[in-house]
């Protein structure tokens, strides 16, 4: 009798020294995960959209132009109309832009130029601007968003607008976030299991834990969309009753 009972508390004591080893994420310890919350404020820029209403051949002279420029300001244009009736070359050469050659007849409607026009300028365009044509009216959309110097009419009669100003993206600097949810999930779970909120200086701390293996994440914002998606930081306790420090943890918002 007091073999068997020798035996089970072997066996009992053998099972404790086990599960005092392995490592169960989880509730129920003496550890902690300490870290801060730290947001970066964006400013989402625009682009700038430039409106250029043409008119009839009978309102241009040969050699006439008007001006454009490209976002990131490496290609200047002028865009120039040439009238195959005239024997000199009229071409303006105006240093350090790209000349848009346009052929024209005086008999040409206002919409025969808008056609001619945006058909000479996609050939020339170099992923800079999106354009569309509606009757008279051409349309040039910048791809990037970024301050651009205004068009101009140049020599022409054209009304040349900017029917929307070109701003940059701003990205802030980083501050503290307060009373934002950090989430904690246990060892290779794919969804949080405990979540806590930031204190006044971004501070968050998950108490209570086990030694093992867990994932801290927060929601970081896409400033264009608006979607939102976890940004995660592995984090292992390796020993009882310690707070382990993982440093910040940064999103968009």
């Amino acid at each position: 009798m007091k073999s068997i009972l020798k035996k089970a508390l072997l066996g009992i004591a053998i099972v404790a020294v086990f599960n005092q080893c392995k490592k169960v994420e989880g509730p129920g310890g003496t550890s902690a995960i300490r870290g801060a919350l730290v947001g970066v404020n964006f400013t989402s820029g625009e682009s700038e959209i430039i409106e250029i209403t043409v008119k009839s051949g009978s309102d241009l002279e040969h050699g006439d132009y008007w001006l454009f420029n490209s976002p990131s300001g490496g290609n200047l244009y002028y865009v120039w109309y040439k009238n195959q009736n005239w024997v000199s070359n009229g071409n303006p050469f105006l240093q350090g832009r790209t000349g848009i050659s346009v052929d024209f007849n005086y008999s040409d409607s206002n919409t025969e130029i808008a056609n001619k026009t945006a058909e000479a300028i996609s050939l020339a365009l170099q992923g800079e601007y999106t354009m569309s044509l509606n009757q008279d009216i051409i349309s040039l959309t910048s791809t990037s968003h970024s301050a651009i110097t205004d068009a101009d009419n140049g020599t022409t009669n054209f009304n040349v607008d900017i029917s929307n100003q070109g701003k940059p993206d701003i990205t802030g600097t980083e501050t503290a976030i307060a009373d934002e949810r950090v989430f904690l999930i246990y060892g290779e779970g794919t969804t949080f299991n405990e979540t806590v909120r930031t204190g006044a200086n971004g501070i968050f701390t998950f108490e209570g834990l086990q030694v093992g293996k867990y994932k801290v994440y927060a929601l970081t914002e896409n400033q264009v969309t608006g979607e939102k998606t976890p940004v995660y930081l592995s984090v292992e306790i390796s020993k009882n009753g310690t707070i382990t420090e993982i440093g910040q943890l940064t999103i968009s918002h």
